[in-house]
């Protein structure tokens, strides 16, 4: 299957498109007249670690905007997300715990946020607000999570998946839900688009979140960037992080320079932030671990709000937080409601950013995360004032930062307390849910074909036996296959009843072709012999016949009837198309 070709547009139709309107969404006249509502900017780079600005002790990083952000805001010592990506992202979202949304890994389906959760998106609109999200959501790869549908009336950048291979004249972008072609480097591309939102309304506030995906992987960059750290002595693979967030900063001063252009500056809160642990490893202001863990290196982020002439310039906040409050603070902020009817883990940060000091509004902060399900034995810890219990070792921050000597020994009256609060908390978050990925979609009008991600298949069989191998989204493949009791299976929604037809992306060497196939919804079925392609790895789409399936939830199997020899196939991906 060829994906859709892409069509040229101008970034300055960014602000035009048509606002997605539902009876929940339609904004709320405002029931408190003085209520502030500035114009709010919310930007959240990727994978910078705490250490990597000079405001925080890198004497190697040039970051002059983030650290003037720094003199002139209000940060936090002690700011904490998850350890990666659409975790944080959908806390961000929610202001409740990732184990609650739907979004508790980075792929495999387990990076959707649940459509009956509430985004800060819709609260913002609902409040009044012109709302835009740039770059980086990785929040759900189908339409019926698409960011227009979740709050944001303006959406560009890319939504499916959580990184784009091409950092130069990028080809993953969307603006809305449509690809566009864009030239130049994505940082800036990203900025250019944000100004261009900022810029299109002067009338109405506006929140906009502004998602980088620096410098998140394939580290790539103007080779400019690259060599004043290679000059410096840094070894080609941190230059390469480093370059990127110098890039990063550059686009923020040009960020900054049009509100203050516009002459919105003052009227506009902007928050900096992080959504995990940092990767580089050259400077780490001597914390322990990194992206992925629980250390503190992990899960540390930059928090930085400035209001320019409303908050206390260079103040920082000891107490400590994390990325949850940002909903819960954006709403006292602007006066906007809380959604009343489920729980909101978040708590408002606005009196601390106020005053520029204050104790942590939490008793405890609680992590966990680790691949595939919620595990109460993987990747956990708890924060409790001073100390911090962490996969089982206890650590006094204020005494030892680094996380290098274990107190679990010698303090095991802390020990019990902190573990019984953490299971109680984990036993909470989780309850009802189920971890594997949700039910596709099939039959949208705006998604067909749709295609049933590989990824997001059950594994029917024995391990070790066939599994999945992650090779870059659209590269991604199912191998190994080679017994006849090994299958997939897809849970699916069907929208609407009729004929779809059933195409198979795979590749078969020649010695290992014939094997026959059965691809299956209830009592529909069709079967298929798998083909020889020109060599393993050489891939290309068979439509296999049509299948009439009828209207709801179903399940979607491939077994194999018999096997040829050696593998079955390597498949690559599949699709549903509704025939008329």
């Amino acid at each position: 299957m060829a994906r859709q070709t892409a069509s040229t547009i101008t970034l300055g139709s960014i602000g035009s498109a048509v606002w997605l309107v539902t009876a929940w969404l339609v904004p709320a006249m405002a029931a408190d007249a003085q209520r502030a509502m500035p114009n709010i900017v919310l930007i959240v780079t990727d994978d910078q670690g705490w250490w990597d600005m000079g405001a925080h002790g890198n004497a190697t990083i040039s970051t002059p905007v983030m650290d003037r952000l720094t003199a002139e805001g209000v940060s936090f010592s002690r700011f904490y997300a998850t350890p990666v990506c659409a975790p944080t992202r959908a806390g961000l979202m929610t202001g409740r715990h990732h184990h609650r949304t739907g979004a508790i890994d980075t792929y495999m389906g387990r990076d959707t946020l649940d459509p009956a959760e509430v985004t800060l998106g819709q609260i913002m609109q609902r409040r009044g607000y012109r709302t835009g999200l740039v770059g980086k959501w990785h929040l759900g790869r189908y339409r019926r999570y698409h960011p227009n549908l979740r709050g944001f009336s303006e959406f560009f950048g890319f939504w499916q998946y959580g990184y784009v291979n091409r950092y130069d004249d990028p080809d993953e972008l969307f603006h809305q839900a449509e690809p566009v072609i864009t030239t130049g480097y994505i940082t800036d591309v990203l900025t250019e688009a944000a100004t261009e939102f900022i810029r299109a309304d002067r009338l109405q506030p506006f929140f906009l979140a502004l998602c980088y995906n620096a410098p998140h992987s394939p580290y790539l960059v103007p080779d400019r960037y690259i060599e004043p750290y290679l000059a410096k002595g840094l070894p080609l693979s941190q230059a390469r992080v480093y370059g990127m967030i110098t890039c990063l900063d550059d686009n923020l001063g040009r960020l900054l320079a049009v509100l203050d252009e516009t002459g919105i500056a003052q009227d506009t809160v902007v928050i900096f932030m992080s959504d995990n642990g940092g990767v580089s490893s050259y400077f780490k202001a001597g914390l322990r671990g990194q992206k992925g863990t629980v250390y503190e290196g992990g899960i540390r982020v930059p928090f930085i709000v400035r209001w320019s002439g409303r908050l206390p310039a260079g103040a920082r906040i000891e107490g400590m937080a994390q990325h949850i409050d940002v909903l819960p603070t954006l709403c006292e902020l602007t006066g906007a409601d809380l959604p009343s009817d489920r729980p909101i883990d978040g708590r408002s940060l606005w009196p601390l950013i106020q005053q520029g000091s204050g104790a942590s509004p939490h008793e405890y902060l609680f992590h966990q995360w680790c691949r595939v399900r919620p595990d109460a034995s993987k990747g956990w810890a708890v924060h409790h004032g001073r100390h911090k219990l962490v996969n089982g070792e206890l650590y006094d921050l204020e005494a030892d930062p680094g996380e290098k000597t274990d107190l679990a020994n010698q303090r095991p009256e802390l020990v019990r307390p902190l573990r019984e609060a953490f299971l109680k908390w984990f036993e909470e978050v989780t309850a009802g849910r189920d971890d594997g990925p949700p039910a596709i979609q099939v039959g949208r009008e705006d998604e067909n074909p749709v295609e049933l991600d590989i990824a997001w298949a059950r594994l029917i069989g024995e391990s070790p036996g066939l599994h999945y191998q992650f090779r870059s989204y659209y590269r991604d493949v199912i191998i190994d296959w080679r017994k006849a009791d090994e299958g997939l299976a897809w849970s699916i929604d069907v929208t609407r009843p009729g004929g779809y037809e059933v195409i198979l992306q795979y590749a078969c060497p020649p010695h290992e072709a014939g094997s026959l196939v059965r691809v299956s919804v209830g009592d529909a079925a069709l079967d298929t012999v798998i083909e020889a392609t020109a060599a393993q790895d050489v891939y290309r789409p068979v439509t296999i016949g049509t299948l009439t399936l009828a209207a709801g939830p179903a399940t979607l199997e491939m077994r194999p009837v018999a096997v040829a020899g050696g593998e079955l196939m390597r498949l690559n991906r599949v699709w549903l198309r509704r025939v008329p």
